[in-house]
């Protein structure tokens, strides 16, 4: 991706509702057939006190190879007291999500409490995909500030909300996803305007004119080791996660978040 390059820059304003770290290895039998109390009381220790099965229930004759495909398989999850930390381990992935972000450095900090016990507990083959995704919304709930949402996306992704554009007041929604990719990964970036209803992260949304960024950065390198998953994830985070929201943005919405510190 030839993006340019920015620092990291914190804000007096926080746009990001929610960051998942995802790691997918070969399915490990033992997680279909017992429950993983050993991992649990080991990650309930380090911050996860409290835990939430989901079971899949299916009649008596419904076909196995159905119940999967349809229903989905077993989830375990262990939350942080707050709730807003969330691991969730099936037979063939394991997931960290934060809705109250606020720095890498914490998010990493909880990242490598859940991969080294897991990986110590279940000792995997290999990591076939890990991603990591950060999901921004503007709006006047995030902001606090009642600003035209329009000025903060820049024409290159929604040349149709132009001033000059002859149907800037027609456009109710745009939708768009674009594939963008490097010599080490893919990012998978979907963009979203429009009149949004329902929770994103810590907010409660009712109608209102919001703009999201939503980019899942990954790879499908096998990884073999938990340290070069670690390093992997901060790679993402300090290279295209940030360029693509730096480039999908434009200076009002920066100034809009107040930048403390950092400059491209």
């Amino acid at each position: 991706m030839q993006l340019n390059k920015w620092k990291r820059t914190e804000y007096k304003k926080n746009t990001i509702f929610e960051v998942i770290f995802q790691a997918r290895f070969p399915s490990i039998l033992k997680l279909t057939k017992e429950t993983p109390a050993s991992f649990q009381e080991k990650i309930r220790k380090k911050g996860f006190p409290e835990t939430k099965i989901k079971k899949v229930a299916a009649p008596p004759d419904f076909p196995e190879h159905l119940r999967k495909e349809i229903l989905g398989e077993d989830e375990y999850m262990f939350f942080s007291e707050d709730g807003n930390w969330q691991i969730t381990l099936t037979k063939d992935f394991i997931a960290l999500k934060c809705t109250e972000y606020e720095n890498y450095k914490g998010f990493e900090k909880h990242l490598k409490t859940m991969l080294k016990t897991f990986w110590e507990e279940y000792d995997p083959n290999y990591f076939s995909r890990i991603g990591l995704r950060y999901r921004n919304l503007a709006s006047e709930s995030t902001l606090g500030i009642k600003e035209d949402i329009r000025e903060f996306i820049p024409a290159h992704i929604a040349p149709e909300l132009e001033t000059s554009s002859s149907i800037r007041d027609e456009v109710q929604v745009i939708e768009k996803t674009l594939q963008l990719k490097d010599d080490s990964s893919i990012a998978n970036v979907r963009f979203v305007y429009g009149d949004l209803s329902g929770k994103f992260g810590k907010f409660n949304l009712n109608g209102e004119k919001s703009y999201i960024i939503d980019t899942d950065s990954f790879t499908t390198e096998k990884i073999r080791k938990v340290e070069d998953a670690i390093a992997k994830s901060k790679s993402f985070n300090e290279g295209n996660i940030r360029n693509v929201f730096h480039w999908s943005i434009t200076d009002a919405l920066r100034k809009a978040m107040g930048p403390i510190s950092g400059k491209n």
